[in-house]
């Protein structure tokens, strides 16, 4: 293995790539492109030690990993750790908490030195910052003469972190190599293919469902529940959550691993393995109904069609989707079982507006489930339902057929095949596959392979994340048109457009230019469906608000409020009658808040472009003459597809958020206070 760290994770991202640019691996690393030079000289060097070809890096746009050495790495693949594999700061850290967590003797400094290969001033350091790292997890890490050093905590608290850091450690460049090392040292090593085979047998035989990726970060959490449920150390459940969940469906699958594994049926340790399998699990259709969270999923869709202003085709296959993804992530949250969502950031910038209305969306369900939901499920939501809104149209003309293989679940599946037929045209994804459904696929039927994971068997296929960066996705275009059509585009740097630009003018926000650069280098239909989002105070002008003091019904209402549309050319009649007809068939759903209403039909029902109005009652009138649907304010909206009115709609949803802001509104006498209000959210996206 390759001794350096810098070179070895380089070495890393391009097994995991399989392709990609220099401009790519500078934007990735920020390292210079003499840095990554110098780094590739080694990795070849060390390529050469093992009779494999180089890696070609000069003199060509793309960079490819030689088929030799991905076949090298995948039947190479190291159980033990070698002296040379360097372990990070953050790594030993992970170590220390697993080494003691299956601590079969007294653990002295000697003991760590030994399986870290550091000094003992490093061992005492990396306790100190161990303990940190644990002080909001309840747990901690003791020392005494007559135990050595030893964690302290509740059972179930402990186990929450040996879930978090097994599944951060397998995120790692060598994270695999490193848990076997620790195995080895605790003579645990056989037992994690005794266990994957056992979770394989219930898997099949009672036709459950696991996320992969989060099958194979709980299979290595076995081995050490495993060795600890075999020590006596048990967990304590609530009584009360013990007699639901032993009537649970899962109580049959986790008998008969219980029984595989050879580990004694005691009820809490029972319970606890049906939570585990639960988290795992994608939601079973098959017990949809009376569950709470299917109910809870289906007014989960029809809020967001409210408050998106959208409405899906086929509504009945969106719950069921989401079913599968929030049925699984309801025990995560709510036993505490972590997951890493390593997109979050990204989706909340680039998702902004939807990530904003999914995070309203799901609030009064903290309430309702007794759950706090954190940030990395949101996200989840969010792609799924952004996966959802941006598919595209079908077209009939004859395409290529892909296939993704994607281990993460449900959502991520869903964003990275409509990302990608909205990166190409010319494509049609036939399906989305875990790996083990691959396996049995004939891959020669497709003509292109995408995968959120590198695939053992030597495919060519695109290596893809369910949300890429801009350099990303000019690097999957080229290398995609490259394998289709042989067309060879010469990629153009923003860094390099910034030099040149330098030599001719003063750069005043070099890093706001060169995203703006990067954005503008990627395909035109990249970002086809972000066309021309735009702000509230652009589609909520003098000319569209209106201020009435009565009028004789709700549907006058909305025939009024939508007025100033249907004169500007933004709406056909046809539009209005949908809006009335939706409520007459779905009831008051488009009622937002307190006397706040926004009617909406189908783009396909009379738009021609995007829109907004606002009509302000002085005294309401009441949808579907029922007084609980009072309703004084009215904001039209005309979408022509399922995006792009996210940006204003979400300035206006943040608007009617404030008690202070709606009061305003429905006192105001003059269109000057309500531009003024707008105008003010317009600017919060800027």
């Amino acid at each position: 293995m390759i001794q350096e760290e810098r070179p070895a994770l380089l070495l890393n991202l391009l097994l995991e790539k399989n392709q990609t640019t220099m401009n790519g691996l500078m934007e990735q690393t920020k390292l210079s492109k003499r840095q990554i030079t110098y780094d590739f000289e080694k990795i070849n060097y060390w390529l050469r030690t093992q009779k494999l070809p180089p890696i070609i890096y000069k003199r060509t746009n793309l960079i490819s990993m030689p088929p030799e050495v991905n076949h090298y790495f995948i039947n190479h693949t190291n159980s033990t750790l070698k002296q040379s594999m360097i372990i990070s700061d953050e790594e030993r850290l992970y170590l220390i908490y697993l080494y003691l967590f299956i601590r079969t003797e007294q653990i002295s400094s000697a003991h760590l030195t030994d399986l870290l290969r550091v000094s003992k001033n490093t061992v005492i350091s990396d306790m100190k910052k161990l303990n940190s790292k644990l002080a909001s997890s309840i747990v901690r890490v003791d020392y005494s003469r007559e135990r050595g050093y030893h964690l302290k905590g509740s059972e179930f608290d402990k186990r929450v972190v040996v879930l978090q850091y097994v599944s951060l450690l397998l995120k790692k460049p060598y994270g695999q190599d490193l848990l076997h090392h620790l195995l080895e040292k605790s003579y645990l090593q056989d037992v994690y293919f005794y266990v994957r085979e056992a979770l394989e047998m219930v898997e099949k035989e009672f036709q459950l469902h696991f996320v992969e990726e989060r099958l194979r970060d709980f299979t290595y959490f076995l081995v050490f529940y495993y060795y600890r449920q075999k020590q006596g150390k048990l967990v304590q459940l609530h009584r009360d959550e013990i007699d639901v969940l032993i009537q649970n469906g899962m109580k049959k699958p986790v008998e008969k691993l219980l029984e595989a594994l050879k580990i004694e049926k005691i009820e809490s340790e029972l319970c606890y393995t049906i939570i585990q399998l639960l988290g795992l699990s994608r939601g079973n259709l098959n017990y949809q109904q009376g569950d709470l969270v299917f109910d809870l999923c289906k007014k989960l869709v029809l809020d967001f069609e409210s408050k998106a202003c959208i409405t899906f085709e086929n509504r009945t296959e969106v719950i069921e989707t989401l079913f599968q993804h929030v049925k699984p992530a309801y025990f995560r949250m709510k036993y505490r079982i972590p997951i890493n969502n390593p997109l979050i950031e990204q989706i909340q910038t680039e998702h902004h507006e939807l990530y904003t209305i999914v995070k309203d969306l799901l609030l009064p369900l903290e309430t309702l489930l007794n759950i706090s939901i954190p940030e990395e499920e949101i996200g989840f939501i969010t792609i799924h339902f952004g996966a959802l809104l941006q598919k595209p149209k079908r077209k009939l003309a004859e395409k290529k057929r892909a296939v993704v293989v994607c281990p993460s679940g449900v959502s991520s599946s869903l964003m990275v095949k409509h990302q990608l037929e909205s990166l190409f045209s010319e494509i049609t994804i036939m399906k989305t596959l875990s790996i083990a459904e691959f396996e049995h696929e004939d891959a020669s039927v497709y003509d292109l392979i995408f995968s959120t994971v590198p695939l053992k068997k030597s495919y060519h296929y695109f290596h893809v994340k369910p949300i890429m960066t801009p350099t990303e996705k000019n690097v999957l275009v080229n290398s995609v048109y490259g394998q289709l059509f042989q067309v060879e585009h010469h990629e153009i740097s923003a860094s390099q457009l910034l030099k040149i630009i330098g030599k001719y003018a003063d750069i005043h926000d070099e890093e706001a230019l060169k995203y703006e650069l990067t954005e503008l280098s990627i395909h035109k239909k990249v970002n086809a469906f972000r066309r021309n989002q735009p702000m509230l105070n652009e589609l909520l002008t003098e000319d569209t608000i209106q201020f009435a003091d009565q009028l004789s019904s709700w549907e006058d209402a909305i025939k009024n409020a939508a007025k100033p549309l249907l004169s500007k050319g933004v709406i056909e009649d046809s539009y209005i009658q949908a809006m009335i007809e939706n409520v007459k068939e779905l009831g008051p759903y488009m009622i937002i808040g307190p006397e706040v209403a926004i009617p909406h039909a189908r783009p396909e029902n009379g738009v021609n472009k995007v829109g907004m109005s606002f009509l302000k009652l002085k005294e309401p009138v009441y949808f579907l003459g029922e007084e609980k649907h009072a309703v004084r304010l009215l904001f039209c909206i005309a979408a022509v597809d399922h995006t792009t009115h996210l940006t204003a709609l979400s300035q206006l949803t943040k608007l009617l958020s404030s008690k202070t802001n709606l009061e305003t509104l429905k006192d105001s006498e003059s269109k000057d206070e309500v531009i003024e209000l707008i105008t003010k959210y317009s600017l919060l996206n800027k």
